[in-house]
C-alpha cells in the first residue's frame, strides 16, 4: 500500500507539472553572452519557403478566404480554411424548427406554466445565440510555418465581416492592442503565464439585459432583488466598474530550493523524489483604489489582524498571511499588494518581491531568459492577450517519472510487476516530448481575432493546442447545451406521442360500446385512428435509427396497460394509467412489473430519468420512474 502510494504521489506531482515536456531546456537566467539555446524536443529541420496564396477561383457562394487567407502561412506544413457560414446557416434552421417546436406546444397536453416555460427556454437560447457573436462568425483558418531549425510560427484566424463586430464575444475581449503589461512583471522563472482582456462590465450588462428581456418576471425580480442586496453591501456595480479590463495568472518554478517528497520506509535505499518550488500569482487590473480598499479592510477584521504583517517593498505595501506549517518545505505566505494599475495576490512574500524587482527594471524577468527571447523573435508583442509555457515543465515532469519509474523497477527486481514501470516509462517518453516551449499573442481586430504563436518542438507547434483547445471550450460550453435541448425536444415529442394514441383508443371505445380493444390487437385497432405508424415510434427509444426510423417494421415504442385491456373505458377510473412508454413491440401489453424488470436490464430505458403516459382521462404528462409505483394500474377506483 505504501509503494503504490509512492507511486500515486509522483504521478499526480508529475500531471501538475505536465502542460509542457520538451526533454531539453533553456534554464530560466537572463542572457547574458553566447547565442540563445532553444528546446531540443524535435529533430532540427530546414525553414519552410513562404509563398504566395493561390489566387481564388470564382465562386457563385461568397466565402471568407482572401480575409483569412491574408493572415496565415502559405507554403507551410499545415494549412486549413472553413466557411462557416453555410454551417451557421443550416443551425438558423434548426434554430427555426424549435422555435416552431415551441409554438405547437400549446396544442399538447400542458398546462399555461409548462408552455410558458418551453416558450421562455427557446426564447433565451435563441436570443444568447444570436447576440453572444457566435452566429457572426464567417470563417476560421490556421497554419504552421517552420521558421528555423525547431522554431515553428502558427496562426489561427476567427473571422468576422466589420460590419458585424457587436457581439458579446467581440467586445469582452478588448478593442485596441496594446502593450503587455504582464511582461514587467514575470519573474525569470516563470514557467506558465497567461493574461487577458476582460470587460467585465460589458459581460454584466448583457446578462442583465438578456435577463430582463427574455427571463420570467419571478427570476427578473429575484435577480433585481439580488443587485440591490449586493450593491447595498458591498457597492457591487461600482467595483465592477472599477476593474480595468484585464486579468490573469502566472506560475513559477524555482530551481534553486527543491521540495523534497517524504518516502516510505521500505523505499529504495539512495531513492529520491524532488521537485522544483512552485509559486503562483493572480492578477487583475483596476482603474482605482476601491476593490483593494475593500479588500484591505476585511483583513482588519479582529479574527484576521494578527494572522496579517504589513511590509513595504519599493514603495509599495504588502499584506501578507501567517499560514499553518506544511508537511513539505513549500513557502507558503500568501501576500496581497497593489502594484500600478494592478492589484496581486501571490502564495509567497518572495514572489510577490521579485515581481516588484521586475516592476522596477532590477532584472529583466522572464522577458530577459534566452528561450523567451528565441521564441519571440521578431513578433510583435502588442495584442489582447498573451500566453506563455516554458519548456522546462518537461524537465521537471521527466525528473518526477524517472524517479518514479526508478522505484518500480527497483520493486519488480524484488518480485513485482513491471507494468507499472512500462506505463510510467510511456509516459516520460515521445508522447509528452514534442510538447515544448510557446508564446501567443491573440489580437482583437475590426474583423475577428488573429492568435500568432510562436513554439519550439514539434513541427505543428501551437496548432494543435490552439484547435484542441479553442474547439474544446466551445464544446464543453455548447454541446451539453444542445444534448439537453435535444432531450427536451425529444420528451415532448413522445408526451405528444403517447397523447395520440390515448386519443385512438378513445375513438375506437367510442366506435365499440365503451370497449378498449383486446390485448394482442391494440395497436392495429387504433392504427386507422391514428392514422401513421410513426406516432407509435418515440424518438427516446434506444431501437429507433437515426434517421428516425425502425430496424423492423410494426413495432411500437409504447404499450397499452394489461389490466385495461378490452374493459369498458367508462367503468375504469379516470387515474388510471392507459398507455405508457414501454419498447416491448407492436401490440404489447404490461404494467409496473414489466417496467421494474426492463429498468434492471441494460438498455432499455438507457439514460432515461422519466417515460411518457396518458391515463384514462386523456391526460398526458412524463412521470418519473419514481412516481410510477404511485399511479393507478388496476383501473379500479381508490379510496
Amino acid at each position: 500500500m505504501i509503494k503504490n502510494s509512492l507511486i500515486l504521489t509522483a504521478v499526480v506531482l508529475s500531471l501538475i507539472l505536465v502542460p509542457g515536456c520538451g526533454e531539453k531546456t533553456t534554464p530560466p537566467t537572463e542572457e547574458s553572452t553566447g547565442e540563445p539555446v532553444g528546446s531540443g524536443g524535435a529533430a532540427p529541420q530546414g525553414p519552410h519557403v513562404r509563398v504566395e496564396t493561390p489566387t481564388a477561383k470564382p465562386s457563385p457562394q461568397k466565402t471568407s478566404m482572401a480575409e483569412v487567407a491574408k493572415h496565415l502561412d502559405f507554403g507551410g506544413s499545415f494549412y486549413l480554411y472553413l466557411s462557416t457560414e453555410q454551417v451557421l446557416a443550416k443551425l438558423d434552421g434548426y434554430l427555426d424548427a424549435a422555435s416552431a417546436l415551441a409554438d405547437e406546444a400549446g396544442q399538447w397536453e400542458f398546462d399555461e406554466q409548462q408552455r410558458q416555460q418551453i416558450a421562455m427556454a427557446v426564447d433565451m437560447g435563441r436570443t444568447a445565440y444570436e447576440q453572444i457573436g457566435v452566429r457572426d462568425i464567417s470563417g476560421f483558418g490556421m497554419s504552421s510555418f517552420a521558421l528555423e531549425g525547431d522554431l515553428n510560427r502558427a496562426v489561427m484566424v476567427l473571422h468576422h465581416y466589420p460590419e458585424k463586430k457587436d457581439g458579446l464575444l467581440w467586445k469582452m475581449m478588448g478593442a485596441q492592442s496594446h502593450e503587455q503589461q504582464i511582461l514587467k512583471m514575470l519573474p525569470a522563472d516563470t514557467v506558465v503565464a497567461i493574461q487577458a482582456d476582460l470587460d467585465l462590465v460589458t459581460g454584466f450588462e448583457w446578462m442583465r439585459k438578456f435577463i430582463t428581456d427574455t427571463a420570467h418576471p419571478d427570476l427578473v425580480a429575484e435577480f433585481a432583488k439580488g443587485l440591490a442586496q449586493m450593491n447595498q453591501a458591498i457597492k457591487f456595480e461600482d467595483l465592477l466598474r472599477s476593474t480595468g479590463g484585464e486579468m490573469g495568472f502566472f506560475v513559477t518554478l524555482n530551481d534553486a530550493k527543491q521540495i523534497a517528497v517524504p518516502l516510505p520506509p521500505d523505499a529504495p535505499q539512495g531513492l529520491s523524489l524532488s521537485f522544483a518550488e512552485p509559486g503562483l500569482a493572480i492578477l487583475i487590473k483596476v482603474k482605482d483604489d476601491q476593490l483593494m480598499k475593500l479588500i484591505t479592510a476585511q483583513l482588519q477584521n479582529p479574527e484576521l489582524a494578527e494572522m496579517v504583517k504589513q511590509s513595504q517593498e519599493g514603495g509599495e505595501t504588502l499584506y501578507t498571511m501567517t499560514t499553518p506549517p506544511l508537511p513539505v518545505d513549500i513557502d507558503l505566505s500568501p501576500t496581497l499588494m497593489k502594484a500600478g494599475d494592478y492589484i496581486i495576490l501571490t502564495t509567497s512574500l518572495k514572489l510577490a518581491k521579485d515581481i516588484l524587482a521586475v516592476r522596477e527594471g532590477k532584472n529583466q524577468g522572464l522577458a530577459g531568459t534566452a528561450e523567451f527571447k528565441r521564441l519571440k523573435g521578431d513578433m510583435d508583442l502588442k495584442g489582447n492577450q498573451l500566453h506563455f509555457m516554458s519548456d522546462r515543465l518537461g524537465k521537471e515532469f521527466g525528473k518526477l517519472m524517472k524517479s518514479a519509474n526508478d522505484y518500480v523497477t527497483a520493486d519488480a527486481k524484488a518480485g513485482g510487476s513491471l507494468t507499472t514501470g512500462d506505463l510510467l516509462g510511456k509516459l516520460s517518453g515521445d508522447n509528452f516530448a514534442a510538447v515544448s516551449g510557446q508564446l501567443s499573442v491573440l489580437r482583437v481586430t475590426p474583423e475577428g481575432i488573429v492568435m500568432e504563436s510562436r513554439s519550439s518542438g514539434d513541427a505543428m507547434g501551437a496548432a494543435p493546442l490552439l484547435l484542441v483547445g479553442g474547439a474544446g471550450i466551445g464544446a464543453s460550453m455548447l454541446l451539453p447545451a444542445l444534448a439537453r435541448a435535444k432531450a427536451k425536444a425529444n420528451a415532448i415529442k413522445s408526451v405528444n406521442n403517447a397523447s395520440q394514441l390515448g386519443r385512438g383508443l378513445h375513438g375506437y371505445a367510442s366506435e365499440n360500446a365503451g370497449r378498449l380493444p383486446p390485448a394482442n390487437q391494440w395497436c392495429d385497432a387504433i392504427l386507422r385512428e391514428v392514422g401513421t405508424e410513426q406516432v407509435f415510434m418515440s424518438p427516446q427509444d434506444p431501437t429507433m435509427q437515426d434517421d428516425g426510423t425502425r430496424r423492423a417494421r410494426q413495432r411500437s415504442s409504447y404499450a397499452m396497460n394489461a389490466a385495461v385491456a378490452g374493459k369498458n373505458l367508462n367503468e375504469l377510473s379516470p387515474d388510471t394509467v392507459l398507455v405508457f412508454e414501454f419498447p416491448v413491440g407492436w401490440n404489447g401489453t404490461g404494467g409496473l412489473a414489466d417496467i421494474n424488470l426492463a429498468l434492471a436490464r441494460k438498455g432499455n430505458y438507457r439514460n432515461l430519468s422519466a417515460i411518457a403516459v396518458t391515463m384514462v382521462d386523456g391526460s398526458s404528462r412524463q412521470a418519473n420512474f419514481a412516481e410510477l409505483g404511485l399511479l393507478n394500474w388496476t383501473g379500479q377506483r381508490r379510496r
